[in-house]
């Protein structure tokens, strides 16, 4: 309980007049005895992680769109024999094609989550489907890593 004899007071939450020395107040329950909050630093770490990973997730998508619209006729240009599994060489290269589509998607979306300091196992999960996705010279796999590696040193960004 506060006596009023230490004078009066404006609560911060809901602007009621209160005893100087009180430590909750009587009309809305605002404990002033609980630290306020601190603002977690922000720092551009898991934003650069997060664009990593959606570039990493780009070639994907690309390698995916590429794989999905190879012309299995037009393999005999490059020194692949494909006579009698024509079919089947299509197929697998159709498959091999949207589920490179599908797994970029999630990492994309793991991209997006990290530019917004959201969701960080999403984020994780993204990254590490990332790794995956090869591009040219490894490059999707070394974004994904490198956008791995500062996400996952960001934790504490994130909500």
């Amino acid at each position: 309980m506060a006596s009023s004899e230490g004078g009066s007071r404006i609560c911060v939450s809901c602007g009621r007049s209160i005893a100087l020395d009180a430590n909750v107040c009587e009309h809305c329950g605002h404990d002033f005895r609980a630290p306020a909050k601190e603002e977690k630093p922000k720092t551009v770490v898991p934003v650069i992680g997060g664009v990593l990973i959606i570039l990493a997730g780009l070639m994907g998508l690309a390698m995916g769109g590429i794989l999905v619209a190879i012309d299995v006729d037009d393999l005999d240009t490059y020194g692949v024999d494909v006579t009698g599994v024509t079919d089947v060489v299509e197929d697998i290269l159709t498959a091999c094609g949207v589920i490179a589509i599908i797994v970029s998607l999630i990492v994309l979306l793991g991209g997006f989550f990290g530019v917004t300091r959201k969701h960080w196992g999403i984020v994780i999960v993204g990254g590490v489907l990332g790794l995956f996705v090869i591009g040219p010279f490894f490059l999707g796999s070394v974004l994904s890593l490198i956008g791995l590696i500062l996400v996952a040193v960001s934790r504490k960004e994130f909500e």
